[in-house]
């Protein structure tokens, strides 16, 4: 059995691209920037973009490098490594430094192993024991979070300071090693997987706030591929009628990876 991968990304429309995919030998990865907050700096210096390109570089050199090392393992080493690229220009005790959710999953001989943290998901085709999604939603249900009412409905930047990478808050991968422990993370037996999805938010609004099954998000991407599901997306936000009943950006970046399981097939001189 080996693997085939397909992958889109595109920017909102009017925007820089903050998400990021890379695939691997056996490994594939999808992260999404987390930005800053109006008149906020975060403490940093450097763009979004950079702390997400640093960040996978370190994780995609840790999943290559380290096959058989839990999957928290290869975060949390990847967060320090990042942080240690940022140099004495940055406040890393900041609570609202710039980083990333994420998702990873990884295929081993005999099962996949998946991590997730912050709202990107990752969604199994199990094929007749139908789909395993995973999408940490804990941004979600933070209770009584006050929300601003600006050009975008988001929640108050000081609020955010005082629950993000916290105990009972939400996590994401910015300056914290000890995100990677409070990472959604689980395994399922290889031969059970049809297919595995990666995405960022932006593609997982069609299942949250379109009407979306992610059947048909699979069905799409199998008969018009990975551009296809971003335009979809395009299509439902340009044709909300009211986008700001939803929390966040009625565009967003949206990136997706599609591993697909396929059985390997017998060359001239293998035997029988």
């Amino acid at each position: 059995m080996h693997i085939t991968y397909t992958a889109a990304t595109t920017a909102a429309p009017g925007s820089s691209n903050e998400d990021h995919f890379a695939v691997g030998d056996g490994w594939a990865l999808v992260l999404d920037g987390a930005g800053r907050y109006p008149g906020e700096s975060g403490g940093c210096v450097h763009p979004v973009t950079w702390v997400v390109a640093r960040l996978s570089s370190h994780l995609s050199s840790h999943l290559t490098e380290q096959p058989g090392q839990p999957l928290t393992a290869i975060v949390r080493s990847a967060i320090e490594a990042t942080a240690a690229d940022h140099g004495p220009t940055c406040d890393l005790s900041d609570p609202l430094s710039p980083g990333a959710t994420g998702a990873i999953v990884r295929f081993c001989d005999d099962r996949i192993d998946w991590l997730v943290v912050g709202d990107c998901a990752v969604v199994i085709d199990r094929g007749p024991d139908g789909y395993t999604t995973v999408i940490d939603d804990r941004v979600d249900r933070l209770p009584n979070a006050p929300i601003v009412e600006g050009q975008v409905r988001t929640y108050s930047p000081a609020y955010v300071a005082t629950v993000r990478n916290q105990p009972a808050g939400f996590w994401v991968l910015s300056t914290i090693p000890a995100a990677a422990d409070q990472a959604l993370v689980g395994t399922l037996p290889r031969q059970t997987v049809d297919q595995v999805l990666l995405c960022s938010d932006g593609i997982s609004r069609l299942t949250e706030r379109y009407g979306w099954s992610w059947q048909d998000v699979f069905a799409l991407h199998g008969t018009a591929g990975p551009e296809s599901i971003i335009r979809a997306v395009r299509e439902a936000e340009r044709d909300d009628p009211d986008p700001r009943r939803w929390r966040g950006k009625r565009h967003d970046d949206a990136t997706l990876v599609v591993a697909r399981m396929m059985l390997a097939t017998a060359t001239a001189g293998d035997e029988a």
